[in-house]
């Protein structure tokens, strides 16, 4: 065997490691994108949980939040606090979703699935009036309020239209 012979038997051996270790880093990179994944789909269903736990879990928030939409000016102090709390909580995770969905981490399927377990809860006029007038929007995202915003005028809106028109009898 001459020296060019062993040359190219090197060149087959280095080419071969170098396809093997392209080969591992692919598999490396399919099993990170995989456990990302995983970990965006876990975060969304801890929001998920989250919002559910205070729209009707532990600590009668489910309570709170029916004193609030059929009165919420006879709340206790500590009601509105509960309240204004869950809320907040709520607002936070929504901003998390919506950043999550523009930066295509989730889909905007699974932003539509919360959106409609969150704003049908402004359908309560007495929700929209502490929205309007009670709820801290400077302390919640633009984004989160531009889409509520947009919510409430349409229930606002609906509920305009829905209204009987008052006639007098003469």
């Amino acid at each position: 065997m001459t020296l060019e012979d062993l040359y190219l038997i090197m060149q087959i051996a280095a080419g071969m490691a170098v396809v093997a270790s392209l080969v591992f880093v692919g598999l490396q990179v399919r099993a990170y994108t995989r456990e990302q994944e995983h970990l965006r789909r876990f975060e969304t269903f801890q929001i998920f949980n989250t919002i559910s736990d205070f729209m009707s879990g532990p600590g009668n928030l489910s309570e709170v939040y029916a004193k609030a939409a059929t009165d919420i000016n006879n709340m206790t102090l500590p009601e509105r606090i509960r309240f204004n709390n869950m809320y907040n909580k709520c607002f936070n995770a929504y901003d998390l979703l919506i950043g999550m969905a523009e930066g295509g981490d989730i889909s905007k399927d699974e932003l539509e699935r919360f959106e409609a377990y969150l704003l049908p809860s402004f359908n309560s006029p007495m929700i929209r009036q502490w929205y309007r007038k009670g709820a801290n929007k400077d302390a919640i995202a633009p984004r989160v309020v531009a889409r509520i915003d947009a919510y409430v005028a349409a229930a606002d809106e609906e509920e305009r239209d829905a209204a009987p028109l008052m006639t007098y009898d003469a």
